[in-house]
């Protein structure tokens, strides 16, 4: 699957690698909305913001196994902070990679995040299975789901060529660990 700006991504729960945070980086990502990321040693974090204000931010790995994309907004409603919402929600963003995929279907996992709640679904590109090397700049596999606490949410995509690098279980445990929220110095 192509890597586009706007491509979100979900994992399957595994165990996660213990990793060690290099630097924190703190996001604004709205009014008062702050959010800190850890970033692990051996990958690359940079932000922007569109012309529209909303935040992104991107963590690949050195040896660019992994490309993770993360999207935050505002959720004054809830309309993510159920199950329900949030599987609705990712199944819309991920038809056209279900449909593109060898799963041909959704198998949400529950994300389990320390602060919050989430979902995702794994797909594996049906086009490049049992090819390889890939192209560049394509990836086997798209992990695409959604994380929400109180007052926002943010969607996420995975790229990876596999589900059980060391690199990807990393990416995976960041989403479960970090990206949160902070106000005068707690995790909310």
């Amino acid at each position: 699957m192509k890597k586009t700006l706007l491509a979100l991504a979900c994992l399957a729960t595994l165990s996660s690698p213990v990793f060690t945070a290099a630097k924190e980086e703190s996001l604004i990502i709205f009014q008062e909305h702050r959010v800190t990321i850890a970033v692990p040693d051996g990958f690359v974090f940079s932000s922007s913001r569109d012309d529209h204000g909303v935040v992104m931010a991107k963590i690949t790995d050195a040896k660019q196994k992994v490309d993770l994309s993360v999207y935050f907004m505002p959720d004054p409603q809830g309309k993510l902070t159920t199950e329900d919402g949030q599987n609705s929600f990712v199944a819309e963003l991920s038809q056209p990679y279900a449909e593109g995929s060898v799963e041909k279907s959704y198998d949400f996992k529950p994300l389990e995040p320390h602060v919050g709640s989430g979902t995702y679904c794994v797909f594996t590109d049906a086009s490049l299975k049992g090819k390889f090397p890939f192209p560049p700049g394509e990836f086997l596999n798209i992990t695409n789901g959604v994380k929400s606490w109180p007052g926002c949410f943010m969607v996420f995509t995975l790229l990876s060529n596999d589900t059980t690098s060391k690199e990807y279980l990393t990416a995976l445990k960041l989403l479960k660990t970090t990206f949160e929220e902070k106000a005068a110095g707690k995790t909310l």
